[in-house]
């Protein structure tokens, strides 16, 4: 074999090594839970999805940092009958019927938002 092929042929075979090592570690610096997620928010079209929580007692949603995020959560939570009241820090307050509700959002993985509240206060889902 020619000289010049081999190195052209070795030259693809490490890009091609190169690639696999390089996915591998994106997905293990951001997690396969994590990268299912946004493969699932990005494959169903939905604009929020709920996720696994760490804590029985949250729920959690997913959405993409498009247009704004904020203003997504206060129309899902007045669907789902909350008045939005005001906002401290990450926190955004919410009343209904006496109750009040705080919603933590995070900035998650740089084009991602993830809404945190109790579970069973609100369905924040398409």
């Amino acid at each position: 074999m020619n000289k010049k092929w081999k190195v052209i042929l070795f030259s693809f075979i490490g890009s091609c090594m190169l690639l696999v090592v390089l996915g591998a570690l994106y997905v293990n610096n951001v997690g396969y839970n994590n990268v299912k997620h946004m493969y699932r928010l990005e494959s169903t079209g939905k604009s929020v999805i709920r996720i696994d929580s760490d804590m029985p007692a949250r729920e959690r949603y997913l959405t993409k940092e498009k247009g704004d995020p904020q203003e997504l959560l206060k129309s899902r939570m007045e669907r789902e009958g909350w008045v939005y009241s005001q906002q401290e820090g990450s926190g955004y307050f919410f009343k209904k019927d006496g109750r009040e509700e705080i919603v933590t959002t995070q900035q998650w993985n740089h084009f991602y938002i993830i809404y945190s509240l109790n579970a069973g206060i609100a369905n924040l889902e398409d």
